[in-house]
């Protein structure tokens, strides 16, 4: 089982909202909105717009379907590659929870539900966020790191468009600034952080795109232990909207 959340940003406060949740189980997808849903600008998706049902599908939503990449198009393998997957590797769920399923067209992401490992271990890979907006000896910076590079976090309570900011940098002594965390996994983070329980986390390089757009530009995984009784996502806008039927079949 696997699971995503649709995160939506209210274009009048710029602040980002889960609203949705997608499970794929057995081959069957399961889509819900969740309390973040009930947002006032918020619109539900056409041919979904009765935020108290289930929807299942044994196909991909077309909402997520079309925000992937066909395989035949050239830029498929593009992707792939930035985003350390392979052919035999590839998953739709996970290729949406690392790009984001971004579009121009609307305000939407898609990110990945933290699942915890065997090894009682915190991971979850992400594409470094604001590279586009660095200075060019930042961006020389990552375009010299490697797979494997430690970088480290800061949490950025001052940061003017978000006061649960996550700066990520370099851990030489010039700690130069190559991003941010995304930033609905701040919280996450933080916590993680923070928590005295743990000794530490890891920062790492995955991959560096220096062919690619600033948003694929450096692809990174945070790892930490679990700690016992954590649970990821908390807020009241993750949980699932109340049922008032069975599921119905879309």
């Amino acid at each position: 089982m696997k699971s995503v959340f649709v995160a939506w940003k209210d274009i009048e406060d710029g602040m980002w909202h889960p609203m949705a949740k997608l499970t794929r189980d057995s081959g069957t997808y399961r889509f819900n909105y969740t309390q973040g849903s009930n947002h006032p600008n918020f619109i539900p998706f056409p041919r979904m717009g009765d935020r108290s049902k289930v929807y299942v599908s044994i196909a991909l939503f077309a909402f997520f379907r079309n925000r992937l990449l066909p395989q035949n198009r050239p830029e498929f393998r593009k992707v792939l590659e930035w985003s350390n997957m392979t052919v035999e590797s590839y998953d739709e769920l996970e290729m949406l929870s690392v790009t984001g399923g971004a579009r121009q067209t609307d305000e939407f992401r898609i990110i990945a539900q933290p699942e915890q490992t065997e090894r009682n271990q915190f991971n979850i890979r992400f594409f470094i966020n604001g590279i586009r907006h660095l200075p060019d000896k930042s961006i020389e910076r990552i375009s010299k790191l490697t797979t494997g590079d430690r970088l480290n976090f800061e949490s950025k309570d001052d940061n003017q468009y978000d006061c649960n900011a996550v700066l990520a940098t370099t851990v030489d002594e010039e700690k130069l600034k190559v991003g941010y965390c995304p930033r609905y996994f701040n919280c996450d983070i933080r916590s993680l952080m923070n928590n005295p329980e743990l000794q530490g986390y890891e920062l790492s390089v995955v991959k560096v795109n220096n062919d690619a757009p600033a948003q694929y530009r450096l692809l990174c995984e945070f790892s930490t232990k679990w700690p016992d009784g954590f649970m990821p996502m908390i807020s009241e806008e993750y949980l699932a909207h109340t049922y008032k039927e069975e599921p119905i079949a879309v």
